[in-house]
């Protein structure tokens, strides 16, 4: 199938959101649900790389819907309260949820699910303002603290321009491979972990799709692309590459494929995948305590849950997805429309 008509909205690449998510939630279904085996044979194992995916798409999103506002220095403060009313409202909501959580179902040392300083002031604060990725609160949150390191990078772009801006992430993607290559040692890991370089492959799909516009585009080309995926993680199935090194590839493989093939076609989507994809952040922050409070709880429902593990893990995986889904459309939709609103207003 070829196409050349042009869309506006990314419904694909929200989609591969959506997916990416499931994909890091039913990983953690696969290893911590207190049955024995893995969640369907361990399919799943190769869920954790929906995190590559999304630091990548992260960063062509960012360049993608900024893509003409480099040098705009004004621009900068604005983009970073629009990111923090994105990241923390909702965040906090989970957070405080979280230490409910804790006072319900205290970790026991059969499911040691909080961190040990959990409850010290200088974890909380760290947590509060996601300050520290070793030492966080609500677990997926780790993730979260790389963003908003690279949010304050990115905010750069808007104060020197394409070209400069540039420079600086070649620099930075520099020093990421000479660490991993053990050329340089820097004392403070994190800005160089090599899951970092997954946001300058994603700016690098924005700069490709954005730049390049080619007459006929294939759906075939996202077919490539999943296959890619699935050769990939049949290799960390068969233990043939080191599974977190190595899923940038078809990350960047299917993140370019779909934003190209997104922006040729006028095709429709199915709304309810849209909306998983819109609600995705909601599903990630949320998916662990899920997990955990089942884990804590199901020695109360252990027989029915033993007639079929299979069966309750799925129906544990809709009701994450449906719960996540309505906190997005009940709590962070119209926080989200708040927070802006009194944004503007201050303007």
């Amino acid at each position: 199938m070829e196409i050349v008509a042009r869309r506006k909205t990314l419904e694909l690449i929200q989609i591969f959101r959506a997916a990416a998510a499931l994909a890091v939630m039913l990983y953690h279904v696969s290893i911590t649900n207190h049955f024995l085996g893995r969640y369907l044979g361990g399919f799943f194992v190769w869920g954790h790389a929906g995190i590559d995916f999304f630091f990548q798409l992260s960063g062509f999103i960012m360049l993608y819907v900024h893509w003409d506002q480099a040098g705009h220095a004004r621009r900068a403060w604005r983009f970073l309260v629009l990111r923090a009313i994105r990241i923390y409202p909702i965040y906090w909501c989970v957070l405080a949820a979280t230490f409910v959580l804790y006072w319900l179902c205290p970790p026991t040392p059969q499911n040691m699910w909080a961190v040990a300083t959990m409850l010290e002031p200088t974890t909380i604060f760290n947590s509060i303002i996601l300050r520290d990725p070793n030492h966080t609160i609500v677990a997926p949150a780790w993730t979260l603290t790389h963003e908003v390191i690279f949010y304050l990078f990115f905010s750069l772009y808007f104060v020197v321009g394409k070209r400069l801006f540039a420079l600086l992430s070649l620099a930075w993607f520099g020093a990421i491979v000479a660490q991993w290559q053990g050329i340089i040692y820097w004392p403070y890991p994190v800005l160089l972990r090599l899951i970092v370089g997954d946001f300058f492959f994603g700016m690098l799909a924005a700069v490709i799709v954005k730049c390049w516009t080619p007459r006929r585009v294939s759906g075939w080309w996202v077919v490539l692309a999943l296959a890619l995926w699935a050769v990939f993680a049949r290799a960390e199935g068969l233990g043939a590459i080191d599974p977190y090194k190595w899923y940038a590839i078809p990350s960047f493989a299917l993140l370019l494929a779909g934003g190209l093939y997104d922006r040729a076609t006028t095709e429709p989507y199915p709304r309810p995948l849209v909306l998983v994809g819109e609600a995705s952040y909601v599903i990630y922050l949320i998916h662990y305590g899920m997990i955990i409070l089942f884990a804590q709880t199901v020695h109360a429902y252990r027989p029915i849950a033993d007639w079929s593990p299979e069966v309750t893990l799925t129906v544990l995986a809709i009701v994450i997805v449906l719960v996540g889904v309505i906190v997005h459309l009940v709590i962070e939709r119209p926080l989200l429309r708040i927070a802006r609103r009194m944004l503007w207003r201050a303007d």
